[in-house]
């Protein structure tokens, strides 16, 4: 590496001779263990809060980096931090309790090397040996690296270990032809690697936001550390520089209420099951499916100290929780004075809610409590896991606002200053980063003003909007109202990020206007009316589903000039098939035209509604759209059918095959189901016996395919819920809330909801349904088994799945799928 000059404290040049000795592995195993613990053990004391460290130390984890366990963290990191640990003990007697990088220079130059160098380690393996990174000064406040390649080796110099990671990935996907997704990978890589001209790789936003605080359930609720250290790959991989971080919060919380005198008790009817935590902390519903275990609360405390220290070292700015408003029913009996409202769900939209479920807020004059809260909150949140800038908070979200109808706009005005100020009462720095789906969700009442009131006594550089409704448009059917930023003045000179939602409940059915996300980040971003506009932003409920959305959209978070989507689908199935051939590239023409070419958040097939003699009607009451199932679907999935022979052993591929075919063969059978309905409603019962048969016994099929993909399996979904428990019955508790999140929910109007097209549920949960309904239906049927009362007999029992059927050849079994639909007369 280039030696750099030093600093006079000779930072640059200790640090770089011990990283030299590091990578030329001269450093025995036995120095390693030995001076490192002394070092880290002499210096830790200084360098990081005391709280911090010892939950370090308790859960023997590394708070800057992302290894399994303390002994486990690689030596360049331990040289890196280390010798940049001594330069600083030596420059200053007095260090901040919450030191940051902006304070701690050297340190965080170094650990950004390091960090990257370990994410590239974990996803190229010995081939990282062929990379040089270097950290170089931000300019702009952008992130950006600079990348050049010549000689088999890749030299990338960038600002953090995010944009040094996304360099590389995109130099892996350009250049080598290589992917890296959420269900697998295509690494096939040169034994050289290519040269190039040197090249900048820049991020034209100050932040690009990832996660909605649905995702915490939906998706991540049960990871354990191996999972989320993926995630965390990917995520310095494709650039995201502001994750959401929702995990561990309730040990706090759980802390700070007890100071104001509430008690374990009462607690412990407040939360919810761990599945329904994001609802629960968002105000929308307290005690349901609780009580949470206190092995759980301890467990997520520890995984989070990972989690974060892992973002921190990369160069992400976390966005942490703050106190919003909401307080226990116990806390009203310590407070028995202290002004509440009680808030209800929808207000409306869930008639079946249960009303023990309510919410509680304070009254916005309630300033000091705001204050007293907010302070203990932010206050114990640092001792616990360091120092963070941006905190989430949500008062209204899908919650109808307290507000007099004299006094509307003062009183929103109120709300929005005292939440504002608990924040900044822990936190004088601190800045509120709100959702913006509150306003798309209840249009009628976020009126302009309205908005502009809850938002007028907050400072414009202390707030940042999530607008992540950007991917509906104006002439599509919905009640959601889309670029909330157009039609409210860009809130009103508040910080904002454009963003889209893409997917409700975690549906992972084949979706997503790919060419609307091409165009509408940089019509925004050249906007003359986009205001302060900060970033840019992907917030789906639920991830690992289409993954060819999510490429699209984190390329967007680093590309300043518009994308040719024609340009952009060669090159995407040229590194992750590994090639581009004809019939591939009419395929995804047709996908274009279809299932990737139009809006559809909230999407299922008529199979996984609760059956009912009128599908077609129930469906349409409860979804806006259906999965694109028609028939340029059908010809895109032939097409890419067609060239099996060539990459059927690309993961990749296959795992692309079997989610296209599942669709188009359970939009067959979802024209079956409504035929059989009919047919019984004119009285054809063999007709009606034999379409419910053929489309049970297609839904077997598509349950086959599905179980090729361990990710696409209900087990596995249970198995991660099961591994958090410390006792039996607490794993048939997890196991329980699992399934109910994706299956009942919790209430009549959510059923079905977070619907999956996964194995295991297809077969022992939609078709076991769909069974017992069309048995009802026959003359001589035994007395009528209730179908909400055989969901929850379902739910009670821990999961036991049964055997799948076997699949011996995934493209005949595809093409003989699709022949069998072709075949019924629909």
């Amino acid at each position: 590496m280039k030696e750099e000059a030093t600093n006079g404290l000779g930072f640059s040049r200790i640090s770089r001779v011990h990283y030299n000795v590091y990578k030329n592995e001269y450093v025995s195993r036995i120095f390693h263990a030995l001076i490192y613990r002394a070092i880290l053990e002499i210096f830790a004391a200084a360098l990081f809060p005391r709280n911090q460290l010892e939950n370090c130390i308790r859960s023997d984890s590394s708070q800057h980096f992302c290894g399994d366990q303390l002994s486990m963290v690689t030596r360049r990191s331990f040289v890196a931090l280390s010798c940049g640990s001594i330069g600083a003990v030596l420059a200053s007697k007095r260090l901040s309790a919450d030191l940051s990088p902006a304070v701690y220079t050297e340190s965080s130059r170094a650990t950004a090397v390091a960090s990257a160098h370990d994410v590239l380690s974990r996803v190229l393996g010995k081939r990282v040996a062929d990379f040089d990174l270097e950290w170089m000064e931000a300019e702009d406040n952008r992130e950006l690296a600079v990348l050049s390649a010549g000689g088999g080796r890749v030299r990338i110099k960038g600002t953090s270990g995010v944009a040094m990671c996304r360099a590389a990935y995109t130099y892996l996907r350009e250049q080598c032809s290589a992917m890296v997704t959420w269900s697998g990978e295509h690494l096939d890589l040169p034994a050289v690697f290519p040269s190039t001209a040197e090249y900048s790789v820049r991020c034209p936003y100050k932040f690009v936001q990832y996660y909605n605080p649905c995702t915490f359930g939906y998706s991540t609720g049960f990871w354990n550390w191996e999972r989320w250290q993926r995630e965390l790959d990917w995520m310095a991989l494709h650039g995201i520089t502001m994750p959401l971080a929702m995990e561990g919060q309730e040990s706090i919380w759980q802390t700070v209420w007890k100071s104001f005198g509430v008690t374990q008790s009462e607690l412990d009817h407040f939360s919810t099951g761990p599945g329904h935590l994001p609802w629960h902390r968002m105000g929308n519903i307290n005690y349901f499916d609780g009580t949470l275990p206190q092995g759980w609360i301890k467990q997520k405390e520890a995984l989070q100290v990972k989690i974060l220290g892992c973002m921190r070292s990369l160069g992400m700015t976390p966005v942490a929780p703050a106190f919003s408003g909401f307080v226990p029913e116990g806390f009203k009996r310590s407070y028995p004075n202290a002004r509440t409202f009680t808030l209800l769900w929808g207000d409306g939209d869930y008639p079946t809610m249960p009303r023990e479920g309510k919410t509680f807020v304070l009254h916005p004059m309630e300033k000091e409590l705001y204050q007293q809260i907010g302070r203990e909150f932010i206050q114990q949140y640092k001792k616990t896991f360091g120092s963070v800038e941006y905190y989430l908070a949500d008062t209204f979200n899908e919650l109808t606002p307290p507000v007099s109808t004299e006094n509307r706009y003062h009183d929103l005005a109120q709300f929005g200053r005292t939440v504002y100020d608990g924040i900044i009462a822990g936190d004088p720095n601190g800045k509120w980063v709100m959702q913006g789906w509150l306003f798309a969700d209840a249009p009628t009442f976020w009126d302009s003003r309205s908005i502009e009131a809850l938002l007028s006594e907050v400072p414009n550089d202390r707030m940042v909007i999530l607008d992540y409704t950007n991917d509906t448009e104006a002439n599509k059917r919905s009640r959601f109202h889309g670029s909330q930023w157009k039609q409210h003045q860009a809130f009103f000179g508040k910080q904002w990020i454009n963003g889209m939602v893409h997917t409700f409940g975690g549906n992972n059915n084949v979706k997503g206007d790919l060419p609307l996300i091409a165009s509408e980040p940089f019509d925004v971003l050249s906007s003359p009316d986009k205001g302060n506009l900060v970033g840019w932003s992907m917030d789906p409920e639920g991830i690992e589903n289409n993954e060819v959305v999510y490429e699209l959209m984190t390329d967007i978070g680093w590309r300043s000039q518009r994308i040719d989507l024609d340009e952009w689908i060669a090159s995407y199935c040229q590194a992750r098939y590994g090639g581009y051939p004809a019939e591939m590239k009419h395929a995804w023409s047709l996908l274009l035209k279809s299932a990737y070419g139009a809006h559809a958040w909230s999407s299922k097939h008529l199979w996984q509604v609760r059956p009912s003699l009128e599908p077609d009607e129930k469906y349409e009451k409860y979804y806006q759209y259906s999965v694109d199932d028609g028939p340029v679907f059908q010809e895109a999935v032939e097409s890419f059918l067609s060239c099996s022979s060539q990459f059927l052993s690309n993961q990749l591929y296959r795992n692309d095959l079997i989610e296209f075919a599942a669709q188009s063969a359970g939009g067959s059978v979802d024209r079956l189901l409504a035929m059989a309905c009919k047919a019984h409603k004119a009285d054809r019962f063999e007709e009606r016996d034999k379409y419910a048969k053929d489309s049970l016994a297609m839904l077997l099929r598509i349950d086959a395919l599905m179980n090729l993909r361990s990710d696409r399996r209900l087990e596995t979904w249970v198995n991660s819920a099961r591994s958090w428990a410390t006792a039996p019955d607490e794993a048939a508790y997890y196991d329980q809330n699992a399934r109910r999140l994706i299956t009942y929910w919790g209430w009549a109007e959510l059923a079905d909801y977070a619907a999956r097209v996964w194995s295991g549920l297809i077969r022992d949960y939609y078709v076991q349904r769909w069974s017992i309904f069309f048995q009802q239906l026959q003359k001589n049927a035994p007395s009528a088994v209730r179908i909400d009362i055989w969901e929850e007999t379902w739910l009670s029992s821990p999961y036991k799945p049964s055997q799948p059927l076997a699949v011996a050849d995934l493209a005949s079994e595809v093409q003989q799928m699709l022949d069998t639909c072709k075949s019924w007369t629909i």
